[in-house]
Parts: structure tokens; sequence; C-alpha cells
């Protein structure tokens, strides 16, 4: 056996991504559904491989965990050592590197967590793989180079690519010495104090892109910043002190290797969206909750980013693909399902008869039937009769006005399950660090400069908006429905870690325990 492929190996069973007693039949087992696109053989793909080298396919399947899945699991140890024996002309050793090699482009391109075993929150499908005769497209675009191809077939939308620089930077650490286990601290640590550890702590923080300067003992501002910073994004009102068994220690103090998985997880979710995003999208990631638009078809591109309250983990918003298709300024609000029972019908039984009216007048509701031709009495109606969201026969609508649960501006999805993006009558919890509050639906921190700018070259500008929308103690009795030119890609993700634009490297707490279940189902983590 090589010296290069010792240390891929060492590396991997040292630091637990490879357990070298686990067979690679039973990894092969864990996962039933991995097949080939129905109408195609295996052998259909394997034959285009033929003028691919053993060395070159060996060397890129010890390098792939550039792309979040791990090299062991593709050139394995048994044909490690054939391949030191026999070299590459081992008997059955091209057949088994192109079975493998098969599997390897399918896991990177696809992915090999099913997106349906997931659960309700996340509305993906699995992507079926490209065809032969595709495929030997690009592999005659790619040269014949086995690490091209594999490069090619992966993901290429920028989540995916901010995930593969911090995979880059995270895994190596993990044997080279550079990602060390934090020394404990006896007692808070804050500005300006002393303590060994802080070196190495101060190592740890610019691993992960934190500008540190002084690598000395002191607690220093820069380190205090770099703390602020991590306690936010976890969602945490940041103090900027280190508690020992506190919080922001136990997360510091999080293995090189389970910060590897995390980042694993999120490449792979990363596969069940489209490969390439359009020059112009949207993307919210809702577990460090933000929105991104990116718009390349102008002359200068244009970027937005600012904040968003998206689903608490017991109402989770979806990860999901959709198109925004129209803006509407001073919307309705149809309570969805869920709200309906868990929330408004137990708001209502708690009422006195005599109070139910006064309920719906203080708030702007109506009732209306199923086919909404028809408005309702709300006392004349038993609450008390309604258990579930299937019981539902009737509607509760909001009129527009600025308290109003979508604020002053919506912006409609395509979907068939009541997720969109909207304005909010609860600004001040924009401030907050836990934004993880809503039903479901996605609120937004600057909804009219997203509607200003996807109406711009048409009558909307600013001004016209703003002269639309209701002031205060205002009541609408109708909506203004804007139209899009053309619809805007909207992709919601649940993306635990990312390296920044500031090339630091962000983590947010799982809070809707998705890694864990993408990990068990797929064919290679760490």
């Amino acid at each position: 056996m090589n010296m290069f492929w010792k240390r891929i190996l060492v590396l991997l069973v040292a630091f637990g991504f490879y357990s070298a007693d686990k067979s690679y039949a039973q990894l092969e087992a864990q996962n039933p559904f991995l097949e080939t696109e129905p109408q195609f053989a295996p052998g259909d793909y394997t034959r285009l491989f033929s003028n691919m080298s053993v060395d070159d396919m060996r060397a890129t399947m010890l390098k792939s965990w550039v792309h979040g899945v791990n090299p062991v699991y593709y050139w394995r140890p048994d044909m490690e050592k054939a391949f030191q024996e026999g070299g590459a002309s081992s008997p059955g050793l091209k057949a088994k590197t192109d079975d493998n090699y098969l599997k390897l482009l399918q896991d990177i391109s696809i992915g090999s967590a099913n997106p349906v075993l997931m659960g309700t929150d996340v509305k993906f499908v699995q992507k079926k793989f490209l065809s032969p005769k595709y495929l030997q497209m690009l592999i005659s675009s790619s040269g014949s180079r086995p690490d091209l191809l594999m490069d090619n077939l992966a993901p290429q939308n920028p989540p995916y690519n901010a995930l593969k620089a911090a995979i880059a930077k995270v895994y190596p650490a993990c044997g080279d010495g550079t990602w060390t286990p934090l020394k404990p601290f006896k007692k808070p640590l804050k500005l300006g104090m002393k303590n060994p550890g802080v070196i190495d702590l101060k190592k740890r923080l610019n691993l992960l892109g934190y500008p540190i300067v002084n690598f000395d003992e002191t607690f220093d501002r820069e380190a205090q910043l770099a703390v602020n910073d991590i306690q936010w994004n976890l969602h945490w009102k940041p103090d900027g002190i280190l508690s020992p068994g506190g919080r922001t220690w136990n997360f510091l103090s999080v293995s090189c290797k389970d910060r590897t998985r995390q980042i694993q997880a999120d490449m792979e979710k990363m596969r069940w969206f489209p490969q390439t995003f359009p020059d112009r999208y949207i993307f919210v990631n809702t577990a460090m909750t933000y929105f991104g638009m990116i718009d390349k078809t102008q002359p200068e591109r244009f970027t937005m980013a600012f904040k968003t309250i998206n689903g608490r983990p017991e109402r989770k918003t979806p990860t999901m693909a959709d198109s925004l298709v129209r803006v509407i300024l001073n919307p309705f609000w149809i309570v969805p399902p869920t709200i309906f029972i868990q929330d408004k019908v137990e708001d209502i039984k708690k009422l006195n008869y005599w109070e139910i009216n006064a309920y719906f007048d203080s708030h702007n509701y109506e009732v209306w039937n199923k086919e909404f031709t028809r408005r309702l009495d709300p006392a004349s109606i038993n609450w008390w009769a309604y258990d579930s969201a299937q019981d539902a026969d009737i509607y509760i609508r909001q009129k527009p006005h600025l308290g109003n649960a979508l604020g002053i501006v919506k912006f409609e999805l395509t979907n068939s399950f009541a997720i969109y993006l909207h304005d909010t009558n609860q600004r001040e919890l924009f401030v907050e660090a836990n934004r993880q509050l809503s039903s479901g639906c996605v609120r937004l921190e600057k909804p009219l400069d997203l509607a200003e700018y996807l109406l711009r070259g048409t009558p909307w500008d600013r001004q016209a908006i703003e002269n639309t929308i209701a002031k205060p103690g205002q009541v609408m009795t109708k909506d203004t429905k804007i139209s899009l030119k053309e619809p805007v890609a909207v992709y919601i993700g649940f993306i635990t870690s990312q390296m920044f634009s500031d090339k630091v490297i962000r983590f947010a707490t799982d809070s809707y325990n998705q890694n864990a279940k993408v990990l068990s189902l797929m064919r290679a983590p760490f």
C-alpha cells in the first residue's frame, strides 16, 4: 500500500470517517433505493468509461471528498490492495473501478439521500440520472478526464459552491493538526482576560475565517466580535462571553468530524435543487433566516439581502423550489388550515358567545363559506364542532390593513401548500436573534424594496406602491394584484453551514433535525 493511500485511509479511520470492520456490502444494503434510471442498465454507462484509465479514476475517487462524499466507499480498500499488488491491470479491477465510478457520478449529480424519505417538510422528489447519450456528450466535452467529468456533473449553483469552499477548509483540518480540541476554561472568558487556552481558540476562529491577527493569550476585541457573530448566527442574543460548559463553548467544542458531516449533509440537500440556478433567482436559507436575491440579467449584477422570519421547528418552512409570479398589495389573509384549527378556533372557543363578533371585528376578520360566495355571521357558527382541518367547511379571512398578518405586501408563489413570501405586522421581531417564529411562510424584512425591484419597468414605481398601500387606521375592501412579466425562481432550503462572501464559515443549529436523517440515507457518509 503506497503512502498516499495510507494517508487517506489513516485520516478516514483515525477521525472516525470510516470504520475498518464495516463491509462495503453492509453499506450498500443500507440504501436499497439507489438505482440507475430503470430504462438503462449499468453496462450502458460503464462501457462509456473504456478510454478512462484506472489510475485517473482512482485519483478522482480519492479526491471525491471535495464534493462531500466519503472516498472509501468508491475506491475501496480491497481495490487499493489489488492495485498495489497487480497495478491497473489487476484482474477485475477495471470493471470494479468502472462500476464504482458510475456510483460516484450518480451520487455527486443527483444525490443518494432520497428526499421523498425526508418527511413532509421536504417538497422534492429524487432526480433521475442523465441518459447514457448525454453522459457520452459530457465525457467528450471533459476530454475523457474523470476528474473534470465529476466536477461537471456536480451542482454548479452558488449555495453548493459556498459549501464546497467550506469543506475544502474543514475536511483537511481534521487530519493535519490545525483543528485541535480546545482547552476548557475554569471561569467565564470576558473581554481583556488572559488564558493560555485563548491561543487555540483564536486559531479555531481563524480557521473558520474570522479576521484574527494576534494569536496571544488575550481575549481581545477581535475574538469577542467573532464570538458575538457565532452567537448571533446560532439565534442567541450575543453577550461576547465564553462560559465553561455554556452554549457557545459547546458549539466551539463540536469535533472536526461532526462539522464535516454537517457540511456534507448540506451539500447533499443542495443536490435536490436544480444543478444550475437561472440568472435571476431568490434563495431563502431557513436555517440562518436570511433572504438573498441575485440578478445577473442587469448590466451590473444586482444583489439584495436581508433577514427573514420563517417556520419554527413545530411548523417548518418547507425545503422547496418554486416561482414568484405575482405581487399583491394590501393582501387579504386567508387563515391556513393549521393556524385555523390550532390557533384561531382554540382562541374562539375560550370566548363567551357575546364576545365572538367583537373578536372578529377587532381583528378585521370575516367568515366565508368554502366557495367564497357567502359571508357568514361568526356568532352563528358552532366553533366547538371543529377538531381538525379536515372538518373545516369555512374560511376565516382578514381584511387588508396595516395590522394584517401578511402586512401590506404578499409575494405569491405557485405551490399548492399555502407557502409564500410576505410582509408582516410584527416588524419588531426582525431585531431578534431567533427568527424561526412563523407558521411556515417566510416573512421579509424589506418587502417594499423587493416589490419595487420586481416591478421596475412598470408603472408601479416606489411612489405608486406607497400611494396604494393602506395607511394607518385604513381598512381596505380590495387588494391589488400585479403579475410579473417573467416569473422569478425561488429556492428555499434549510442549510446549516456555509462559507459567506466574507470568507467566514458559519454554522447554524439543526433545529429542523434534517442532517442526521440525510446522513442516514446517504451511500457515502463520513
